[in-house]
């Protein structure tokens, strides 16, 4: 007897659902940033003719920072295609994010207020990312325009990710999902002092780097300050990509059994 073929195309009313899960996708996030600096090395230290003690950001600020591996050639042929991957994985994870969110508004567990200002916040932190683009369009080359128009959006990305770090620690705490979690309060307390520290980082950091490039608008750009602005950066480096990727790894590692999803019906 010959049996009906079944179809397994949707039918109109049908459903299906994307699984989110959030820390999954900021882990993700991180490594393929972590990807992007890696590649940026390699390719300038080994193929780049570039002269790492003789840039513009030695000229200008006494130090190089980790843009300079995304400056040159081959980096600038291959690094755009990278990040472009990395901005939509980033975004991603904060509409998941922000869906969590509103499950947690639903469930009575985010008072209202916080959402508004958490939701205002994760938009805030999707445009620096997707403004921090043009550090891959233009690069410095020279003290000039080329040098600001590459350096704002870095800046800007920097106040978004101390944004990030605020934010997932405030719904973190206040909805009481790391409580149901069952975390233990180090981890509480310890992501609550990355907020303090990277807050006080990006505070004194942004300061010292614009009166650099401004030539000392404010005040003489001394060895001592740059030397000083040098370490801020190594610790805004660690504070704000390094903590929250261990962050992840942790979650996904230790408390994969009971970390939540974010389920999109179709």
């Amino acid at each position: 007897m010959v049996q009906p073929m079944t179809s397994n195309k949707l039918k109109p009313g049908d459903t299906t659902a994307i699984t989110l899960t959030v820390e999954k996708l900021q882990l993700l996030s991180y490594l393929s940033f972590w990807i992007i600096v890696m590649t940026g090395i390699f390719l300038t230290e080994r193929f780049s003719d570039i002269d790492l003690e003789n840039t513009t950001f030695q000229e200008v600020i006494g130090y190089n920072n980790i843009c300079i591996y995304f400056d040159t050639p081959p980096s600038t042929y291959v690094l755009p295609f990278f990040w472009a991957i990395t901005l939509v994985i980033f975004l991603i994870y904060l509409v998941a994010n922000w869906l969590q969110m509103i499950r947690q508004l639903k469930a009575g567990h985010l008072d209202q207020n916080l959402y508004q200002l958490l939701s205002r916040l994760k938009l805030f932190e999707a445009f620096t990312l997707v403004f921090f683009s043009t550090v891959f369009a233009v690069s410095p080359e020279g003290w000039d325009h080329t040098l600001f128009i590459h350096t704002i959006p870095f800046l800007m990305v920097q106040i978004g990710v101390t944004s990030m770090a605020i934010s997932g620690t405030l719904f973190g705490i206040k909805s009481g999902y790391w409580e149901r979690l069952e975390l233990a309060k180090w981890f509480k307390w310890a992501n609550i002092l990355d907020c303090i520290l990277i807050s006080l980082v990006v505070v004194l950091y942004i300061p010292m780097l614009i009166n650099a490039m401004a030539d000392g608008i404010w005040w003489a750009h001394t060895d001592r300050l740059s030397s000083l602005a040098e370490v801020l950066d190594r610790c805004f480096l660690f504070l704000s990509a390094i903590v929250p990727l261990l962050n992840a790894i942790y979650l996904v590692c230790f408390k994969s059994d009971k970390i939540e999803v974010v389920n999109i019906a179709l």
